[in-house]
């Protein structure tokens, strides 16, 4: 298959069989993931443009069609590539795809995108971002940072590295998050996060010896983050509701100790120096990464989410030792996750963080500091 059916192929497993774009790119090379990406990005734009120059609605053409004239208008609108080596790539690609009787379609409707003018169309509708999520975040941000938050989550995102005691402190610098690195991109060695995360365990303030909980710990990150805190007179113990992503875990970080249970009613009486509750959410701060989402998550996931999280909340707040600290984060933006799930109840922003504050909380998200989006709130007890 060409670069182009490859790009449409992924796309179709990303939309109908719900896979994320990410894993499926983990090792594809930079035109391959900038095609897929592309599409998942400006899907709003691509589809009008489609739709002048198809006949019939563009739910009704084959799958395997729809994705390559995807593919075709991102590379024409929104790259440097000569429309002609489009057009033709396309046409081979829907041929390699098994709907050779459609080469005919694809190639008459990317002309007429090329010959066409390229819709004006605001960020939100050009991007296909939900209605309903446009209109929470401006309700609480106002629509300029909505905007540029919607640019930013648009475009790829460096690939970010904490710094581990012993390694190198290679790369760019985060003001405020010393750990850590923005890098040009991957290398062998290095431990992979995002600067938003490791800024959530830095905001616990995690002394040496410190008995700590992480309350839905897997895939595992911020886990090893805090083994690497507490040191060899600590202990941090891995709490995770799913069997199979607690092994995954306790594969990735088995110096931690893992319980599998549900966090909503942990088999601890409490007593822990710091408790860590990263919570399950919409995921919507991560879109540079995981485009997809928008196309995913209703606003009747997000009310569900918010509801577990406010349950996860209210038990690891009676986990937490006299002194001790607990840290509220999640990797979305909307507020029904974040500011509404800790307002009441004695929360504060941390302190030293790029970004602003939020409600009893603090926002990092790619407008303001160049992370992913993930709110942070912390509780001393």
């Amino acid at each position: 298959m060409n670069q182009r059916a490859q790009a449409a192929e992924l796309l179709r497993r990303v939309e109908a069989g719900g896979a994320y774009a990410n894993v499926l790119l983990r090792d594809a090379d930079a035109g391959l993931r900038s095609d897929v990406y592309g599409v998942l990005r400006w899907q709003g734009e691509l589809d009008a443009s489609l739709s002048v120059a198809v006949s019939r609605p563009l739910e009704r053409l084959q799958k395997e069609v729809l994705a390559v004239l995807r593919v075709g208008a991102y590379e024409l609108l929104r790259t440097d590539v000569r429309a002609s080596a489009v057009v033709s790539e396309c046409v081979d690609a829907i041929r390699q795809m098994g709907a050779p009787k459609a080469s005919g379609l694809v190639n008459a409707v990317l002309r007429k995108v090329a010959e066409a003018d390229g819709p004006e169309m605001e960020v939100a509708r050009a991007g296909a971002f939900p209605d309903w999520l446009v209109e929470d975040l401006t309700a609480a941000w106002g629509p300029e940072e909505v905007e540029a938050f919607l640019l930013a989550s648009n475009t790829a995102a460096r690939p970010g590295v904490r710094v581990r005691p012993g390694e190198p402190g290679d790369g760019e610098r985060l003001e405020g998050i010393p750990d850590a690195r923005l890098i040009g991109r991957p290398g062998d060695g290095l431990t992979f996060q995002d600067p938003a995360s490791v800024a959530v365990v830095q905001a616990l303030d995690v002394p040496a010896g410190a008995k700590v909980l992480d309350l839905a710990a897997a895939p595992g990150g911020k886990t090893q983050h805090l083994l690497d805190l507490v040191g060899p007179g600590g202990r941090v113990t891995a709490l995770e509701r799913h069997a199979r992503r607690a092994r995954t875990g306790a594969r990735r970080v088995p110096d931690a100790r893992w319980v599998i249970a549900d966090g909503r009613h942990p088999p601890f009486t409490g007593g822990f120096d710091r408790v860590l509750l990263d919570a399950p959410c919409s995921g919507l701060g991560t879109l540079r990464r995981r485009p997809e989402i928008r196309h995913r998550i209703r606003a009747g996931d997000v009310d569900r989410l918010a509801g577990l999280q406010s349950e996860l909340l209210e038990a690891a707040m009676g986990l937490v030792a006299p002194g001790g600290r607990l840290v509220y984060s999640v990797c979305t933006i909307t507020p029904s996750e974040t500011t509404d799930v800790v307002d009441g109840r004695g929360f504060e922003a941390p302190s030293g963080l790029p970004g602003r504050a939020a409600g009893d909380g603090w926002l990092l998200a790619p407008h303001l500091a160049e992370t992913d989006g993930m709110f942070i709130a912390a509780f001393d007890a």
